[in-house]
């Protein structure tokens, strides 16, 4: 990444992507962190429909987001035409990280990868798998995560779990208990 500067003097002085610097990019982004990433809007148009359309003109202005430039470099990855980063050996926070700026941005094509990916953390970071298939509406993560966490006590699943996924988990739960281990915690249909 190089260092930028948008105003000699006045302005903090940035970093800009390696990745994401083209000349004729439409769009220019900044890190939560302070890195620039020079994007076509076209691709976001095509690709991502939680961005503004063409009609919104920044007019040259550099539009904040609230992710770090690690989570955006691989984002961005997935909204232009070319093969898209191998997730195998990404880190859970940066992972859960790309999948809730997914979600929030609505790249279509990292959504599911993550989701998929997500379900090979379990059972190590089964809660936070639980949360984020409950926020976004993922009944078969969800149910994939569930059973993980029958053997943690309720005051401590409460404390872990957000309260949208500590509904259908206890639920889940008391059925799984009563009906035994072959009934599943979260219907899939």
């Amino acid at each position: 990444m190089a260092t930028f500067d948008t105003q000699a003097g006045t302005a903090p002085s940035r970093e800009t992507s390696g990745k994401f610097r083209a000349d004729d990019a439409d769009v220019i982004f900044v890190s939560s962190d302070n890195v620039l990433f020079y994007i076509h809007r076209k691709n976001l148009e095509t690709q991502a429909a939680g961005f503004p359309s063409a009609e919104f003109d920044t007019r040259g202005e550099i539009v904040p987001l609230t992710e770090d430039a690690s989570t955006l470099e691989l984002l961005f990855q997935f909204v232009y035409p070319r093969r898209h980063p191998d997730l195998e050996a990404t880190p859970f926070d940066a992972l859960v990280s790309l999948a809730e700026a997914a979600e929030k941005y609505e790249v279509f094509s990292a959504m599911n990868i993550c989701k998929i990916r997500l379900r090979n953390f379990l059972p190590d970071h089964a809660a936070e798998v639980a949360n984020f298939a409950s926020r976004h509406g993922y009944r078969d993560l969800l149910g994939w995560a569930a059973p993980f966490l029958l053997d943690i006590p309720l005051d401590e699943i409460v404390k872990m779990l957000s309260l949208d996924t500590v509904v259908p988990w206890s639920a889940g739960a008391v059925q799984h208990t009563r009906r035994g281990p072959n009934y599943p915690m979260v219907p899939t249909a």
